[in-house]
């Protein structure tokens, strides 16, 4: 495998979000564009290539979030980001099949500031370009004839099955009485933290990394992934709709059971109980919902969550610190898990 300059002026050329969208992007394209027409052109509205109409577009395509954890872990490993460049651009494609499907599950009208790929081509084709990302991520793990091929292949499995069984368990945890912190946590593992882990694995997994590597990797995308959806949760709440794209108190007025919610219920006192009475009530006027959020943070559960997210952060660097990764590389990864969780610039 060809390796790469590890000084920290070669990685910052290497790693610029410039740099990593020009070898994910033009992948991703060819990909979708082989798809049938029609599925191609809910894919290529999606992800920003193009309008409703099929011409091209400016629209944001994502931060590619999971593109540049693999590429600078794979620099951390010796190899270069073309040696992963087909896994980036399918992991940026399985993860953006879970975010069309969540789109309709959780009946959300935007997607990067614009109409979601359901609303403008409706839910039934919206799904089935959603699973054709899936399956097309598959398929370009499976068909890459470099080393790891099969265990890599097997880790994009493992974690498209996990994020499918979190996403089932969140709705059924959302229609039952109610979860745990516990069952949280475990829903995060499954539908955010294995994408990461994936992430960070799949050039280990290519540069024939010894298992406590990998092993520290895996940890790293855990905690990554749970402070990350619990930070998320906290912008739910209480954040700007112009950082995050989407209106406020979407989780409450659905009654997903975030973490916020769930710390300030498990508090008790009296705005717990309050609070447990509104949640159980099933009001979503902006009143009503205003109301649980004061009750959620004056229980403590916005301080125990933002604690928590911290908490996760800095397991996510211990864990990263174990994995031996070059200097370089571990300080680009540790400044992308900041971006990651804070949306530091």
């Amino acid at each position: 495998m060809s390796t790469l300059d590890t000084s920290s002026t070669g990685l910052a050329a290497l790693l610029s979000p410039g740099t990593v969208r020009s070898t994910v992007l033009p992948v991703v394209r060819q990909q979708v564009s082989a798809l049938e027409p029609t599925l191609a052109r809910v894919c290529s509205y999606h992800l920003g290539f193009t309008d409703e109409h099929g011409d091209l577009s400016g629209a944001a395509n994502g931060k590619l979030t999971r593109a540049a954890l693999m590429t600078a872990a794979a620099q951390g490993v010796g190899l270069r980001p073309e040696d992963v460049r087909s896994q980036a651009a399918a992991l940026e494609l399985l993860h953006n099949s879970t975010l069309i499907h969540d789109d309709i599950i959780d009946a959300d009208e935007l997607r990067r500031g614009r109409p979601a790929a359901w609303k403008v081509f409706g839910a039934s084709l919206a799904i089935l370009a959603g699973d054709a990302l899936q399956a097309l991520s598959l398929q370009m793990v499976v068909d890459d004839p470099g080393p790891g091929r099969a265990e890599i292949s097997c880790a994009f499995a493992e974690a498209n099955r996990l994020v499918l069984a979190g996403q089932s368990r969140e709705f059924t945890v959302r229609l039952g009485s109610g979860a745990g912190i516990a069952e949280y946590d475990r829903i995060v593992e499954e539908k955010t933290s294995a994408l990461l882990q994936c992430a960070l694995v799949t050039p280990a997994l290519r540069a024939g990394s010894p298992e406590h590597v990998l092993a520290a990797l895996r940890g790293a995308g855990r905690h990554l992934g749970l402070a990350f959806q619990i930070f998320n949760d906290v912008e739910d709440i209480w954040g700007d709709p112009a950082v995050t794209g989407k209106p406020v108190r979407g989780d409450i007025e659905r009654r997903n059971p975030s973490l916020p919610v769930l710390a300030a219920l498990s508090a008790g006192g009296p705005a717990g109980e309050r609070l447990r009475g509104l949640w159980q009530a099933g009001g979503t006027t902006a009143a009503h919902l205003q109301e649980i959020a004061d009750l959620t943070e004056e229980a403590g559960g916005r301080h125990t969550a933002e604690q928590r997210s911290r908490d996760h952060l800095d397991s996510a660097l211990e864990h990263l610190g174990r994995a031996g990764l070059t200097p370089a590389a571990s300080a680009e990864l540790t400044a992308l898990f900041d971006r990651i969780v804070n949306r530091t610039a």
